[in-house]
Parts: C-alpha cells; sequence; structure tokens
C-alpha cells in the first residue's frame, strides 16, 4: 500500500516559520511607525496650505483699499490649493478671499491646540473618506504676521479629495518601503540566525535521527566548530551523550555475545570435563604416593573449573549469585591458586605468602578463589611470568584487609579509569572481564576491590572485607 503523499507544511519548517515571523513582525513595526507618520503628513500637508493663505493675505492687504482683481484672487486660492480663505481678527472676519459658489463645510479641524488622539481620528477621517464624495473641509491656524493680535486666525476651505488623494499616496509609498525593508530586514536576520541557529539544529535533528535508526552507527561529527555559546553547549553535549549511549550498547552487544558463545561450548566443555574426571578416577586407583596426593586437587580443580564456566553464563544477569558464606582457611585457597597457574614450576617468578598461620575469612570458597585467581593471573600476565608477587593479609578493627602487589610494568593510564567495566579493563588482548566479575563478587560479600595505585614499579590492589 502506497503511503500518503507528504505535502509542505509551514509548521513542519522551522526556516519557514522563521522568516514568516521576521517579516511579520517587521511589518507590525513598520504599522507602528506609519501611524505618527500619516498624522504628521496630514499636519504639514495643511501647515503648507496655510502659509499659502498667509501669503494671500498679505497680498491682499498690500494692496489698495484691501481690493484685487478676480484675476489675481483666482491665481491667489489656486497657490494655496484651497477654494476660500478668511482672516478672523477679534472674533470677526475682516478680509475673506472665496468664490462666488455657496460652500457647504463637511468637517471642521482647528490646528492650533489639536490632541494627539483628536490628530488620530481626525487624520482616520480624511484618509477612509468618511465624508461625501465633493465634500469641502475647513482647517484653521494661526496667522505668521506680526500686525494682528494674538487672537487672529485664519481658515482654509478645501476639497477633502486633495488632502484623501496625498495621504493615500503616501501610505503606497510607505507600504512598498515598509515591504522592502521588511523582505531586506528578514533576509539579513534569516541568514544571520540560519548560520547561527538554524543549521546546527538541522544538524543535530539529522544526528539524532540517524541515532535513532541506529544507535551503535557512528553519525556525523558534533563538535559544534568551537562555538562557546548555548547552542554549541548542546551540541557538545549530545554528541557526547551519544558516545557513551553507543559504547553502552556495544557494551551490551559484546555481552549478549559472549553469553551466546559461552552457551555454544558449554556443553562440549562439560563433555571434556567428565572425560578428566573419569580419568583422575582411574588415577585414584594408581598405588603411587605421588598420585595418591596430587589426583585430589585434580578433581577439585575439575569441579571448580564445571562451576567456573557455569558462573561465567549467569554473568550477564542482573543479580550477583549470592555467595555460601562459610570459614575458609586463606592459605588453602592461595596453594590452590599457586598450584592451578602452576606457579610453584616458574624459575623466574617468586610468590611471597604474608599470610598468619591459621588465618581465616568468612567467604565462598568458589567465588573467592574465583577472584585470587584472577588477580594473580592479571599480574603474571603483567610481568610475562618473571618477577615478584606478594599476598599479605592482616585484620584491623572488624576488617580483614588484603594487600595483592607485583612489580610488573602497571596499569596503563588509558584504562585505570575503566579498570573494573567489561571490556574496557584489559591492559593485554583479554575481555576484561576478570576484575569485573572480581569487583562484583567482593561487593557481594559485603567488602570492596580497589586499585591502590600504580605506576612503572608496580600495581597494589586492596580487598577489604567484613
Amino acid at each position: 500500500m502506497a503511503g500518503k503523499p507528504k505535502f509542505f507544511s509551514i509548521r513542519s519548517n522551522l526556516s519557514v516559520q522563521l522568516l514568516l515571523l521576521t517579516i511579520f513582525f517587521v511589518l507590525l513595526a513598520e504599522i507602528f511607525i506609519y501611524v505618527p507618520s500619516i498624522i504628521n503628513f496630514r499636519k504639514t500637508w495643511l501647515e503648507q496650505r496655510l502659509t499659502a493663505a498667509n501669503i494671500a493675505i498679505l497680498a491682499i492687504e498690500a494692496a489698495p483699499d484691501h481690493m484685487i482683481s478676480e484675476m489675481l484672487s483666482r491665481e491667489l486660492l489656486d497657490n494655496a490649493q484651497v477654494v476660500a480663505i478668511s482672516l478672523k481678527q477679534k472674533d470677526r472676519r475682516q478680509l475673506v478671499l472665496n468664490t462666488d459658489q455657496p460652500l457647504k463645510i463637511a468637517a471642521r479641524y482647528d490646528l492650533r491646540h489639536p490632541t494627539y488622539w483628536a490628530q488620530i481620528r481626525d487624520t482616520m477621517e480624511v484618509l477612509f473618506r468618511f465624508h461625501p464624495a465633493g465634500s469641502l473641509i475647513q482647517a484653521t491656524g494661526y496667522v505668521n504676521f506680526a500686525k494682528t493680535d494674538d487672537r487672529a486666525s485664519i481658515e482654509i476651505t478645501f476639497y477633502e479629495k486633495l488632502l484623501c488623494d496625498d495621504m493615500r499616496k503616501f501610505s503606497i509609498n510607505v507600504m512598498l518601503l515598509s515591504i522592502i525593508i521588511s523582505l531586506i530586514t528578514a533576509g539579513l536576520v534569516y541568514f544571520s540566525l540560519s548560520c547561527l541557529l538554524i543549521r546546527p539544529v538541522q544538524k543535530m535533528t539529522r544526528s539524532v535521527m540517524a541515532f535513532r535508526a541506529s544507535p551503535e552507527v557512528t553519525t556525523e561529527d558534533l563538535s559544534a566548530g568551537g562555538r562557546q555559546d548555548e547552542i554549541g553547549i548542546v551540541m557538545r553535549e549530545l554528541g557526547t551523550m551519544q558516545e557513551e549511549i553507543r559504547k553502552a550498547l556495544i557494551q551490551k552487544k559484546h555481552l549478549a555475545l559472549l553469553g551466546e558463545s559461552v552457551s555454544k561450548i558449554n556443553h562440549d566443555l562439560r563433555n571434556i570435563l567428565s572425560s578428566a574426571q573419569m580419568v583422575t578416577d582411574h588415577l585414584s586407583s594408581i598405588d603411587n604416593p605421588v598420585v595418591q596426593k596430587l589426583a585430589p586437587r585434580f578433581v577439585t580443580a575439575i569441579d571448580r573449573a564445571i562451576r567456573l564456566c557455569e558462573n561465567t553464563l549467569k554473568y550477564g544477569r542482573a543479580d550477583m549469585e549470592k555467595p555460601g558464606l562459610a570459614t575458609v582457611d586463606l592459605g588453602n585457597i592461595i596453594d590452590e591458586v599457586i598450584l592451578s597457574l602452576g606457579l610453584a614450576d616458574m624459575k623466574d617468578l617468586h610468590f611471597h605468602r604474608q599470610i598468619p598461620a591459621g588465618f581465616t575469612i568468612e567467604a565462598d570458597p568458589d567465588q573467592i578463589f574465583r577472584v585470587f585467581l584472577n588477580l594473580t593471573r592479571n599480574a603474571l600476565q603483567a610481568m610475562e611470568k618473571s618477577g615478584d608477587i606478594t599476598l599479605t593479609a592482616r585484620r584491623e578493627q572488624d576488617q580483614t584487609i588484603i594487600d595483592i602487589t607485583d612489580n610488573g610494568p602497571g596499569i596503563p593510564d588509558r584504562i585505570k579509569a575503566t579498570l573494573f567495566q567489561p571490556f574496557h579493563g584489559s591492559a593485554t588482548d583479554g575481555a576484561g572481564l576478570g576484575l569485573a566479575i572480581s569487583r562484583e563478587i567482593i561487593e557481594a560479600h559485603g567488602g570492596s576491590l580497589t586499585l591502590t595505585h600504580s605506576d612503572s614499579h608496580g600495581s597494589h590492589f586492596t580487598i577489604i572485607l567484613p
């Protein structure tokens, strides 16, 4: 079944939303600028006509007996773009310049003491032509020449259409200029924000989607190019988080593969060990003092190998196997470790035991054997079967403290932080499970296993048991 077609959606495109919002807010700002601009345009337009009317009054006063010809009267009115001019002094009209036609005034505006809200109202009335077509309006202003008293005023009468047409032309020019400015501003703002915000967000979005589709595959670099702002911090933290999750998933995958592999060989290994048990049973019947001495240890080692295989299968479970506590002679455990690793046969390796006679601990024999086996094997591998290994045990207050030291090359600094993590804590080619399992065993006993120090002169591990 074919999928639904994908249509372009503004809501799903952050870049388009940002561009449209920028244009909208610029136009909104232009609207707030336009209102005082159109008010000032109307005021200037009327003041220009009042100035021309003042000039016409001066021409009349300069004429003998204040009488001018009809032709000069029309020229003065045409120059002022009005149909009538009158001068009022002491509440009476002294000079009048108008046509012979009767004048019907639709609205009167006083420019001497207007309030701001009155100017807004009057401007909107003219702009939207609230009056009938061909209406005349009258405007009153101050007289500019000094011969008249302070109460003198001048009135002009003109067709509203003249002012309305000029205001609309001005509005269209402002609108076109606003659109151009908004587009240029929006483009510049969009380009700036695209570089600073949109592209990094798109990059993080692609990274998150790719990570969701395939978490174990490395996605594009989120190093943020050295940015130190909030976006740079988010990109770096996102990249770090993805890398940590990726490592954790790979580790879990390795654990799953380990469990699967061990489970496959477990059956064959059991058969091999069963055959070895049959051989040891036969050895027990041989009348030889050496064989009679070594056979029980051989049987114990094979039994422990079987249990070790079973416990390895259980490593991937959430809960560690609860230890079966018993009183264990630490010296006997160490003897078994020496025997299992063949340390007694190594001429260049010296194992020093500083354990008081009859020193016992409360622990699970098999599990604690596994801990010392892992730690001793690690030291042996690090020293390449030559050097000194020292094990000391003592009691301090209610605690048992066991120290294991060697004079090997030490643990590399690169793995110290992840020494006890599976698949991270191996300095050789191993899987890095020995120390992780050993720490879990000791913690299951209520104790702790730590790396006290490690340098080029050797390593020192400390076990603390209750």
